[in-house]
């Protein structure tokens, strides 16, 4: 039954984008005047089709995209059908003609892609995409009814000599409170430290699972933060979590290690854990630009987690517990100037429950939040409708421009073993709908948002392609409807290569190993 129900779920949500995608087409071919004939969701032979006006729909056998026919459009290779073309001549008529169709419908011939002018044509190409991003931001909206996440507030870092370190903050430790108010974000945080006036202030944390409360006296230093009152601490906002999987996408050591939606991790080395973001912070970090796994220095990790220098070779610990050079000398950041205390990101063991029973599950060593895959369902608080509004907006923005910086990852060693194809993409649509309502409206949101950046982007048959020519023609290159066809064409193979490709390893990776099911 559930895996009927997940099939349900992917058909009507590839579905859907699909239908937004090439509706937005259809909708600015028409204001533009030119005719569509054929508007289709899915590939394949033709299980249902109706007529509408002027274009006639179809529901087509395979749910794995869509199309929609504009009159004289140069497609994937082929040109369009001279008979369909033949009436035009270079005069616009005086007055409308009819053509009859199979169904004994008349419509009327306006104009085709080639009458329209490089505006015209790049706005019919941009609304697909933009119809999709639209959807997405509708989308954060109505998530944002439900609830949005709630963000801990943690200390990233403890500057040397400042107050926090002297009163015992550290780095990891979670902030709940300040002089008895709770800490919704880090801004909320800083503005009670700087209008503290100078006077000790009492800070709720938790620590490794512990409530602990800390006194400390912000002061002020020269030439540091403008001269307003800190505590010398470094803060980041992370997602706050139950216990609970809700994604774990096929190619991610956490899926190959056997973690399934809806597992519930219990233990971490032993451990008991109580929410995901302490199984997230025991994974090692990883480098912004390649996504590869590195210890809190920046110094990239073996197989096993162990730190490497320069050479590729493993860098020697001496007996206190820190990172020694080739001279067998300490190695000191630059950051703190303190030695490197060295840190080896090795298994980690979990216990999860799973329909009554506790399964052990190892995710290998040097697993990072990129490489093991894994989301948690998000705690979530309501808020009062204008401020639901306002933070629906700062979080499409963030989330279009978090994709958008994202899509680097293509191009990166790490992030490239992330890539799927439209069996993963039908995975994860499978694995949200098993999950929660609100992992199920953000798979939709990531999924209008990606697709309408990725056609955006200029590679042949995409929209950004396309749109390639149309500038190219705008400037006065002359390039035969032949040639645009047969690079359509090409890009078209090299796209079906791709997917094939990926699919291959995305079949491999729903295979069951580990501890999977």
């Amino acid at each position: 039954m559930d895996f009927l129900l997940n099939a349900l779920a992917v058909v009507l949500v590839f579905g859907l984008i699909v239908f937004i995608h090439e509706w937005g087409h259809m909708m600015a071919a028409k204001r533009a005047g030119i005719a569509v004939p054929t508007f289709a969701i899915g590939m394949g032979p033709s299980l249902f089709s109706f007529w509408f006006g002027e274009t006639e729909y179809h529901l087509c056998a395979f749910p794995i995209g869509g199309f929609v026919k504009i009159s004289g459009m140069v497609d994937d290779g082929h040109m369009p059908d001279k008979a369909d073309n033949a009436q035009h001549v270079d005069e616009v008529p005086a007055e409308p003609r009819l053509k009859p169709l199979p169904s004994g419908k008349e419509r009327m011939l306006t104009k085709d892609w080639s009458d329209a002018t490089g505006w015209e044509k790049a706005s019919i190409l941009v609304a697909g995409p933009l119809m999709n991003i639209l959807a997405a931001m509708l989308t954060i909206f109505v998530m944002g009814q439900i609830g949005f996440q709630v963000n801990d507030v943690m200390i990233n870092g403890v500057e040397d000599g400042m107050p926090a370190q002297q009163a015992g903050l550290q780095a990891g430790d979670i902030v709940h409170s300040i002089n008895g108010s709770v800490v919704e974000n880090s801004q909320q945080f800083i503005h009670a430290v700087q209008a503290s006036g100078g006077e000790t202030v009492s800070i709720g944390i938790k620590r490794h699972g512990e409530d602990v409360e800390i006194s400390a006296t912000p002061r002020s230093r020269e030439g540091f933060n403008e001269g307003k009152l800190s505590l010398g601490v470094v803060l980041t906002e992370v997602m706050k979590s139950s216990n609970i999987v809700s994604l774990v996408p096929a190619r991610s050591s956490g899926y190959s290690a056997g973690l399934r939606v809806g597992d519930q991790v219990v233990e971490l080395n032993g451990e008991p854990v109580s929410n995901g973001l302490d199984v997230l912070l025991a994974m090692a970090p990883f480098n912004d630009a390649s996504y590869e796994a590195q210890d809190y220095y920046g110094h990239p990790l073996d197989k096993e987690g162990h730190p490497l220098g320069e050479d590729g070779e493993r860098l020697a610990v001496s007996e206190a517990g820190f990172l020694l050079d080739a001279s067998g000398k300490p190695l000191v950041s630059e950051v703190t100037g303190e030695p490197m205390q060295a840190t080896v990101f090795g298994p980690m063991a979990l216990t999860v429950e799973r329909d009554g029973e506790r399964i052990p599950i190892t995710l290998p060593a040097a697993t990072t939040m990129v490489s093991g895959g894994v989301s948690f369902r998000p705690d979530l608080m309501r808020l009062p409708f204008d401020r639901a509004l306002l933070r629906s907006l700062d979080e499409a923005k963030y989330s279009l421009l978090g994709i958008i910086d994202g899509m680097r990852a293509i191009f990166t060693k790490e992030g490239s073993k992330s890539v799927g194809g439209p069996i993963m993409i039908f995975n994860l649509i499978g694995q949200s709908a098993s999950s929660d309502i609100y992992t199920f409206l953000m798979m939709f949101m990531v999924i209008n948002i990606n697709l309408g950046v990725l056609n955006l982007l200029p590679f042949p048959l995409l929209d950004g392609g396309r749109l390639v020519f149309v500038a190219l023609k705008g400037i006065g290159l002359r390039i035969s409807e032949n040639s645009e066809a047969t690079v359509h064409f090409v890009g078209s193979l090299i796209l079906i290569g791709f997917i094939l490709y990926v699919s291959f390893f995305d079949v491999l990776a729903l295979i069951p190993r580990g501890g999977g099911g």
